[in-house]
């Protein structure tokens, strides 16, 4: 139950006791108790009437929304200040998401992208980020209008589309890398592909720092496992976020300290914490 919700109901619930209270002592012959009974029906009253309000104007379902937002900057906010901490001077290329940039006909359109918002609040001005790039999503033809039920002329609906590691292919993923000297660390808000000569693309990234928010927990543990040695063939893991697997999930306000917020939600994993994760969450890098 939202806490603003929890308020209405024992602001109600205080105004009908004090009601009650004051009916029963205009009863008993006290000349206070029926102004104290219309005074406590008014509370419960503008309480009731704060809930309509709330709920006509769609309150506590913005309120949902933006504390899930806020979430999501909290795991890349808290991120981006261990990078810039450990790194700091260093050059970092982002993928970040496509699907937050193009509809499904490839026309260019605005999103939130609380993920990436997040990470550059946390690197602040401690690493330079050398490139935004993206992978090129599959672009379908945009079907014609079509006649509504009243004869007007309406745009077709925008198709969802398939899910990125549908499309996320090795060869898309070779088509948005820059040359290997403009960057340190590159770090996938998307994931890696799953498709294709993923070997290939390991290859190319030979040396380099490589850091991931979400997707398969598994690879993450077969690449933490490798640690520096990776290096001679691949990138090298050096911190990744995912879900805390004793997440909390309710309607409570978000908690004022940043690493108790990133904490009831995320794991931040690292080399120096792989193993002491790994052992506490079992199931979680299984390979």
């Amino acid at each position: 139950m939202e806490t603003s919700t929890i308020i209405r109901v024992v602001i109600m619930a205080i105004g009908a006791i004090i009601a009650i209270v004051g009916m029963n002592k205009s009863k008993s012959g006290a000349v206070w108790g029926q102004p104290l009974a219309v005074c406590g029906a008014i509370l419960a009253i503008i309480a009731a009437l704060w809930g309509i309000k709330r709920t006509i104007a769609g309150d506590d379902m913005k309120e949902a929304r933006n504390r899930e937002i806020e979430y999501q900057r909290i795991q890349t906010r808290e991120l981006g200040k261990y990078l810039g901490e450990k790194f700091a001077g260093s050059k970092v290329l982002i993928i970040v998401d496509p699907m937050l940039r193009f509809d499904t006909w490839g026309a260019p359109i605005t999103r939130e992208d609380p993920i990436l918002d997040g990470l550059k609040q946390g690197l602040g001005n401690k690493l330079t980020i050398s490139a935004e790039v993206f992978p090129k999503m599959p672009v379908r033809e945009k079907p014609a209008p079509v006649e509504g039920p009243d004869g007007e002329m309406m745009e077709p609906m925008d198709d969802m589309m398939e899910p990125m590691e549908m499309w996320f292919t090795a060869d898309k993923f070779k088509e948005i890398l820059p040359s290997k000297d403009s960057y340190d660390i590159l770090i996938s808000l998307v994931g890696l592909p799953s498709q294709g000569n993923v070997a290939s693309v390991m290859r190319d990234l030979a040396g380099k720092k490589l850091v991931l928010v979400g997707g398969d927990t598994m690879m993450m543990g077969r690449m933490f496992a490798a640690g520096a040695k990776a290096a001679a063939h691949g990138p090298v893991m050096t911190a990744a976020v995912t879900y805390n697997p004793k997440a909390v999930y309710d309607d409570k306000p978000i908690p004022r300290d940043p690493k108790e917020a990133f904490d009831k939600r995320y794991l931040l994993i690292t080399p120096d914490n792989f193993e002491a994760l790994k052992n506490e969450h079992t199931n979680l890098f299984s390979f």
